[in-house]
């Protein structure tokens, strides 16, 4: 059962990341706005990759689980990149 939200929340992510693309493509002010917003999100990943350790211990999730939903999150954002590119 939790596979199934886990796939949800994968399926939810792309839909938002695909959302973000096609507002970036139609104007240029909403493009830097999403790709301000994109880069947060990649400094967020990256910081979470780093303080793996403790950020599982402050979620109370195995170290697992969190990698696991880190890499669930970037094969989200290349979906959504790959949505943008092709529109």
């Amino acid at each position: 059962m939790r596979a199934v939200y886990l796939g949800n929340y994968f399926i939810a992510g792309c839909i938002a990341f695909s959302l973000l693309g096609w507002v970036a493509s139609l104007h240029p002010i909403a493009f830097r706005a999403v790709l301000c917003l994109l880069a947060a999100i990649a400094i967020g990943w990256g910081l979470s990759w780093l303080l793996d350790f403790s950020l599982s211990k402050l979620l109370k999730i195995s170290v697992a689980d969190l990698q696991a939903l880190l890499i669930s999150g970037l094969g989200m954002l290349l979906i959504g990149l790959g949505v943008f590119l092709c529109t």
